[in-house]
């Protein structure tokens, strides 16, 4: 895959984590749930910086991620993607729920937030946080109310470890292998270090349909699709 160069504009703290400001280029189209692994070019870091889509608009690209605190408006990086497999919005979802069970960052589920609201859905959040960052059309709720999602969701974004998957299907009291009675897709905090043709299989997924690979087939996954620590669907 073809690597860019691009210039951070700035940085801008959202939800208590410090982000990432690009001006958007043809090449720069992302879309919620995708990634990008980026380089600074002056760096001898061997490992990839992952950026994901916190806010995306026609002239700036805001990007999230595990921000090097060498990295300062003026900074030159190499920019590979976007990669992966992001969300996918029913276009007639009308009643949209998001959480990260307080397991992950909020902000990676903010595009995400961006786009439903764009369709004219009702977007709630179930957290414990206190985000101060976010559209004011958002619903904040308790962690303890995401049952109610089970009844009033078209559509479920999530983003988890591997390891919260199931206590995210018990959250909603969902049996494992039945079809989940809504859409459901979630992004999985995941490692995602090599190109996707080296194969490394540190990012890899078990599946209803065999393993794959979260930097290729995800990161995000239909929750129908992925498999329990204990060997059940999802």
């Amino acid at each position: 895959m073809k690597t860019h160069s691009v210039k951070i504009n700035g940085l801008e703290e959202i939800n208590g984590e410090v982000c990432v400001l690009l001006q958007t280029l043809p090449f720069l189209q992302p879309i919620a749930g995708q990634f990008f692994q980026a380089y600074a070019a002056d760096s001898e870091d061997l490992l990839p910086t992952l950026l994901y889509p916190c806010r995306v608009s026609s002239t700036e690209l805001l990007l999230c991620g595990d921000i090097p605190k060498s990295w300062a408006p003026g900074t030159n990086l190499h920019l590979r993607g976007p990669r992966g497999n992001g969300f996918h919005l029913p276009p007639l979802t009308r009643r949209v729920a998001l959480t990260t069970l307080d397991q992950c960052h909020v902000n990676r589920l903010l595009a995400m937030a961006d786009a439903a609201l764009a369709n004219r859905a009702e977007v709630s959040l179930f957290t414990n946080q206190h985000p101060s960052d976010l559209a004011p059309e958002i619903e904040v709720l308790p962690l303890d109310e995401l049952i109610q999602a089970k009844d009033w969701a078209d559509y479920l974004a999530a983003v988890l470890p591997p390891g919260q998957v199931k206590t995210f299907r018990n959250g909603l009291q969902l049996t494992a292998g039945r079809k989940t009675p809504f859409s459901a897709e979630i992004m999985l905090e995941l490692p995602m270090i090599c190109d996707e043709s080296s194969a490394c299989g540190v990012c890899a997924v078990v599946t209803n349909r065999g393993w794959r690979l979260a930097c290729k087939d995800g990161p995000v996954f239909a929750l129908d699709d992925l498999v329990s620590e204990d060997g059940s669907l999802g």
